[in-house]
């Protein structure tokens, strides 16, 4: 009996083991997979398509858990393309931002940053609102970015003064916002001017 015993015990130990082999070598292959696809998609990123605009707002909404009410609002207002993905100018009731994106070969659209806002001071006053996203920033570090959203009606275009004497300018009569993109380069330390419809100075701020 005693040995019978000891030949129950030893049969429940391998068994024990070998489910326990079976857990671990399942939660490996989860996380090689995860780490692989993370990887495939961050190696071989590419800008949207169109065709990907609606999988990136269900994407968001998920992540912000927005509702239905301001689901109706939404509105892509301006994209940038660079080599690795696509920056997205979006407006909704009371949270315009800018977010970062990018489309594996696969198919598949991931958020690497759903909501940079913008600095705003007085929502009734501001005619213009800023963000400044220095290179090194977790979602794209290549890159800085400075991006807006235009209220004032009378503003058409925007200008950017960079520290290097480079003058960027983008019109906003129908975007009502803006993207400006540069590699490598820090843009929070640039001067933003609105012009109006005479071509005159309306509006700057410096995003020191």
């Amino acid at each position: 009996m005693v040995a019978s015993r000891l030949r129950r015990l030893a049969l429940s130990a391998v068994v024990m083991a070998m489910s326990s082999t079976l857990v671990v070598g399942c939660n490996t292959v989860g996380g090689g997979q995860a780490k692989v696809q993370s990887v495939e998609l961050t190696g071989a990123a590419q800008p949207l398509s169109s065709a990907d605009l609606q999988t990136f707002e269900d994407e968001l909404f998920r992540q912000l858990n927005v509702s239905a009410n301001q689901r109706r609002d939404f509105r892509i207002l301006d994209t940038a393309n660079v080599e690795n993905g696509t920056y997205i100018l979006y407006a909704l009731p009371n949270n315009d931002a800018l977010a970062f994106a990018q489309r594996g070969k696969n198919g598949r659209v991931v958020i690497r940053e759903a909501r940079w806002t913008f600095a705003v001071t007085d929502d009734n006053s501001d005619p213009v609102v800023v963000k400044a996203v220095p290179p090194g920033n977790a979602a794209n570090p290549k890159y800085g970015i400075l991006a807006g959203r235009v209220y004032n009606p009378y503003i058409e275009s925007i200008e950017v003064n960079y520290r290097d004497g480079k003058k960027m300018r983008q019109d906003v009569t129908h975007t009502r916002g803006f993207i400006f993109v540069r590699k490598a380069f820090d843009t929070r330390f640039v001067q933003v001017r609105g012009y109006g419809m005479n071509g005159n100075p309306y509006w700057s701020i410096d995003t020191r």
